[in-house]
């Protein structure tokens, strides 16, 4: 009695920390929502939050012959799990989903983790430590009552085996034929309330557990006609007469976290990056673009590659990593371009392995920087300090090059003390994210004008990697990034469609090195200079969405919803009456480009376009 008394005391209290970590998750994030509909959803999503609690108390089972042990090791076990479901929380503020194959990350960025959180969840710390304090001493008073020794007898063994069975049963999902999957939390009927119900410390062991660590193809979407379906969406090339500049130097601005919702181009009220307006109207640029993933590394696969990332996932640290890729930067080394990637935060991150991994020669970050006019933010040096440090580089470089830079400043909610804030409004916290923009903009700026004075043939392709705590907290906005090519060299031009970051290896490519058609068949993205029908594919949370002719459709399961969004807002509106058509050519594409990039096969998406 002993043993099952100890197993299901550690259990129970597990699960009242998963239900009370998801209780403000629910109340914390997602304000929009009905309370009756967010206590639906935590109570939902019980079986996730009985899974974990199993695994926990499955845990103590090895401590039971000690009781200060066993009462010390489950009470690490269950404040982790609340601290890990905190962290959640501000993960999920952040990225909009839930923690995965991210966790691997956690301790090379720490510092920058935490100063986030400082800086930006502050309440959520100090619930956070409130709650590990208050916890922690009930659940010691509790432990210390409720849980005993146990001592060998003839009934040890088989309460051990049946304690085990029930450990299988929760972590399956008790009652089902099959494991229990994240995905299940989508059957609740709406992706803000699966989120919910979805318990984060049960996502992130299955996804690095039963994966081995590794990341497993989604499930296929139903669809008619793929193939031919895919086809459709590529229509014949057109001779156009593109401008070619002969080998220039090309520099990627991978502009963290410029969440299109930010910038007044894109509807964003306030004028934060007023020198990226004045370089938009002399650039080549679309009406907007659709980021292909959250994280930097997801930004970077997508626009080097042209290929989709893993469906809310990445190809970083994972088996896929390993496979080869066509990259632009690649093909400008056959060139005889140099290259180098540069990094406001550490060198060593995902992104500057993953950078290597597609092309680029060498990669610098914060420790490499050594002069410095201002004080680091959490994450990093600021944008002046590795624009100048870039800079200084780049002299040294062989021409032509090829180079790729990720700035720290909009990572982070703080400028340098020294840096004079512009009033944009009176709530200081949001005013000072605002700041960081501008900071950015100035700075990037400055670096354009002081490499086209020296490198007059120079393409600076200006982007974002991806957003990060939008105003806008829909799933449109969560992929809404400003996209800009210049050159003083090029002529302007307006194309007004929204683009996906998988079109920006087949511009360059064209602008660069002559026909993508023959050089990058493989490339899935299309060319502003040289293509039409173009569509803008994004997922999140579930939700696959497409923009295409200024609607943006959105599909879960067989629920379509569609707005107009020509103003950059989500204007509800009855679906086109082609719908159904696009519908089943996005989920096409989408399968086909999972399908050969978690087989290594992307070069074979020539045959398919």
């Amino acid at each position: 009695m002993k043993l099952l008394k100890n197993y299901f005391t550690v259990f129970f209290i597990c699960v009242f920390i998963s239900f009370l970590a998801k209780l403000i998750f629910a109340f914390y994030g997602f304000t929009d929502l009905e309370a009756s509909k967010k206590l639906y959803a935590v109570f939902y999503g019980y079986k996730f939050d009985f899974a974990i609690s199993a695994m926990i108390a499955f845990l103590t089972l090895f401590s039971d012959f000690n009781k200060k042990l066993l009462v010390g090791f489950s009470l690490f076990l269950i404040l982790s799990l609340f601290c890990f479901l905190i962290g959640d929380i501000m993960y999920f503020s952040d990225a909009s989903r839930h923690i995965s194959y991210e966790i691997k990350e956690a301790l090379r960025e720490s510092k920058g983790l935490f100063g986030t959180a400082l800086q930006e969840y502050l309440d959520l710390m100090v619930i956070g430590l409130v709650g590990v304090v208050v916890l922690g001493f009930v659940a010691f008073k509790l432990f210390n009552y409720h849980l005993n020794a146990v001592t060998f007898s003839k009934s040890y063994i088989p309460t051990k085996f049946f304690l085990i069975a029930v450990s299988v049963f929760f972590i399956r999902g008790m009652f089902q034929h099959i494991p229990l999957d994240p995905w299940h939390a989508y059957r609740v009927g709406d992706p803000k309330l699966a989120m919910i119900s979805l318990n984060g410390a049960y996502n992130a062991v299955f996804q690095n557990i039963r994966n081995q660590g590794d990341i497993k193809i989604s499930p296929k979407y139903s669809v008619d006609n793929e193939l031919q379906s895919v086809k459709s969406l590529y229509s014949a090339s057109q001779t156009l007469a593109i401008p070619h500049l002969e080998k220039p130097n090309v520099v990627f601005f991978f502009l963290e976290s410029w969440g299109g919702a930010f910038l007044k181009d894109y509807g964003g009220e306030y004028d934060t990056t007023p020198k990226f307006s004045e370089i938009l109207k002399k650039s080549i640029r679309p009406k907007a673009m659709m980021a292909n993933g959250h994280r930097t590394v997801e930004g970077i696969f997508s626009t080097l590659t042209s290929f989709q990332n893993p469906l809310g996932n990445s190809v970083a640290r994972t088996s896929l990593q390993s496979f080869e890729y066509t990259s632009f930067v690649d093909l400008l080394k056959k060139q005889h371009y140099s290259s180098a990637f540069f990094q406001g935060s550490n060198s060593g991150t995902a992104a500057g392995s993953l950078a290597q991994n597609l092309g680029f020669e060498q990669s610098y970050g914060r420790h490499d920087i050594k002069n410095r006019r201002y004080e680091e933010n959490h994450w990093g040096v600021h944008d002046p300090d590795l624009y100048n440090f870039v800079f200084e580089k780049v002299t040294e470089m062989q021409k032509p090059f090829v180079i790729g830079i990720n700035g720290a400043t909009t990572h982070d909610d703080v400028v340098p003390e020294s840096y004079p804030k512009v009033h944009f409004t009176d709530d200081e916290v949001f005013n000072d994210r605002l700041n960081t923009f501008h900071l950015s903009d100035e700075a990037t700026y400055d670096f354009i004008q002081k490499v086209e004075k020296i490198y007059p043939n120079t393409i600076f392709v200006i982007l974002a990697d991806h957003t990060a705590r939008v105003p806008n907290d829909t799933n449109f906005h969560n992929y809404l990034i400003p996209f800009a090519i210049y050159s003083p060299k090029l002529e302007p031009k307006y194309i007004d469609e929204f683009m996906s970051q998988r079109d920006i290896a087949p511009t360059l490519t064209d602008l660069v090195l002559g026909d993508y058609h023959k050089i990058a068949p493989e490339f899935s993205g299309k060319s502003l200079l040289r293509d039409d029908n173009f569509f803008a594919d994004y997922y999140h949370n579930g939700i696959l969405g497409v923009v295409k002719n200024k609607i943006a459709i959105e599909m879960i399961g067989n629920q379509i919803t569609c707005f107009d969004v020509s103003d950059f807002n989500l204007n509800k509106v009855a679906c086109p009456e082609n719908t159904a058509e696009i519908t089943n050519q996005v989920k096409s594409f989408t399968n086909i480009q999972q399908e050969l990039l978690f087989k290594g096969k992307t070069k074979s998406f020539s045959t398919f376009r």
